[in-house]
C-alpha cells in the first residue's frame, strides 16, 4: 500500500509522462485512489487501496491493450509458485505412457532394420506413430 505522486505513479506504470493519468483523473475514473496532500497542488495516487483493484488494474480497465507497454507486462512467478501452477500438467504428463512405447507394441522388431527405409516403411512408421499418440 504505497501514496506516490503522479509522476512516480507514472512511472511505476510504465508511461512516459503523467499525462495519461491526469486525464483518467479529469474523466474522474481514478478518484478512489486520491489522495490527501500537504498542498493543495499536489496530487497522491495510493497504488494498492483496501477493497478496490490495484491502481494498476484500474489504469489497464481504461487504457486500450498495447503489447509493447510495460503496463501490460505481467510480473514473473517465483520458481515456488510456478511448481504449485505447473504441478496439475506434470502430472498429467508424467502419467501419460510414452507414445514411443506404444508404437513398439505396433511394430515386428524383426521387420525392421536401421535406415535408410523404404517408402512404404516411411508411411508404416507415420501410421504406427499417429495411431500411438491417439491412444
Amino acid at each position: 500500500m504505497a501514496v506516490v505522486n503522479l509522476r512516480q505513479a507514472g512511472r511505476l506504470l510504465g508511461f512516459k509522462t503523467a499525462e495519461p493519468l491526469r486525464r483518467m483523473l479529469k474523466r474522474g475514473v481514478l478518484d478512489d485512489y486520491l489522495r490527501p496532500g500537504g498542498d493543495g497542488r499536489c496530487v497522491f495516487l495510493e497504488t494498492d487501496p483496501p477493497g478496490l483493484p490495484s491502481l494498476r488494474q484500474q489504469v489497464q480497465a481504461n487504457t486500450g491493450f498495447n503489447s509493447a507497454s510495460p503496463l501490460w507486462r505481467r510480473e514473473l512467478l517465483s520458481d515456488e509458485a510456478l511448481d504449485t501452477a505447473m504441478a496439475p500438467i506434470n502430472d498429467w504428463i508424467e502419467g501419460r505412457e510414452d507414445w514411443s512405447v506404444r508404437a513398439n507394441e505396433f511394430l515386428d522388431p524383426a521387420a525392421w532394420t536401421g535406415p535408410p527405409w523404404t517408402p512404404d516403411q516411411w508411411v508404416t512408421l507415420r501410421n504406427v506413430i499417429e495411431l500411438a499418440v491417439e491412444s
